[in-house]
């Protein structure tokens, strides 16, 4: 008989890989298991005669699907039409173009303090921003807080943002697609908000650099990237996730962190 312990670790594995609804009991063999055969589906059943006319009533009748530049372009405009941060989050969450919606628990968008001089970008989001609908949750969220507390940045006095609003099923990566689909919101929310200096976390970096270069790559160097009329420089660095499974990566996010500590400090 399994433990508590045991069945306890089984639901965190199976709601970290995206599963969230039970349907049966038991398991279900479809193998032993064969639906009756129509009359339509015998193979010896002849195909029934259909008039011109309905064939062309039935394809009429199906919608025709948005492709992915059309959805770009709602996209852009929902975005491009939002005036205020809330009025951004508030576009986001209308926003049904994109398929990782539909299997998010929450729309994860931003916390902290808007107009802040530092503006910190999370990655996709995981089983923690999912649940609770904040980037940076959990435990990357208190590792960021000590990080940024080392270089004497209180995380309330920052702006925290998510690079995408919806955990990918299963944790798994992005599409190309899918951040394209993204990303307009997450570029007007960088303009609107205005920050002097963005950190980019994990692949984060990627995405808004516009990079197919993993973070090991990208991290420690300033790039300066333009967002509308807003033009400001940017760093990247391991995300707080990642330093929680690779300590030893943790040297190299301190000399970047002390880069960005200098660049405050300078420009104050």
């Amino acid at each position: 008989m399994e433990t508590i312990s045991e069945k306890t670790a089984l639901l965190k594995f199976y709601l970290e890989a995206g599963v969230d609804e039970t349907i049966g009991d038991a398991p279900v063999n479809r193998f032993a298991t064969r639906p009756p055969m129509t009359p339509e589906a015998s193979p010896t059943a002849r195909p029934r005669p259909v008039a011109a006319g309905k064939t062309a009533v039935a394809i009429q009748s199906v919608a025709p699907s948005v492709s992915l530049s059309e959805g770009i372009q709602k996209a852009k405009k929902l975005a491009g039409d939002s005036t205020t941060i809330a009025e951004l989050q508030t576009a986001l969450e209308n926003f049904d173009g994109c398929s990782l919606k539909k299997g998010a628990t929450n729309t994860v968008f931003a916390s902290g303090k808007p107009g802040s001089r530092l503006m910190v970008i999370d990655r996709q989001p995981a089983v923690d921003e999912d649940r609770n609908g904040m980037p940076f949750a959990g435990e990357a969220g208190e590792l960021l807080s000590k990080m940024l507390a080392a270089i004497g940045l209180d995380q309330a006095d920052v702006y925290l943002a998510s690079a995408l609003p919806w955990r990918p099923p299963g944790g798994r990566m992005p599409t190309d697609e899918e951040i394209s689909l993204c990303l307009p919101f997450t570029e007007r929310h960088i303009a609107l908000a205005n920050p002097e200096f963005l950190l980019l976390c994990g692949e984060a970096g990627g995405y808004l650099m516009k990079k197919k270069a993993g973070i090991n790559k990208l991290r420690g160097k300033w790039a300066q990237l333009q967002f509308e009329d807003t033009q400001l420089k940017a760093l990247a660095i391991f995300h707080p996730g990642f330093l929680l499974e690779h300590p030893t990566a943790k040297k190299y996010a301190w000399a970047d962190l002390l880069t960005l500590k200098a660049a405050l400090e300078t420009s104050a």
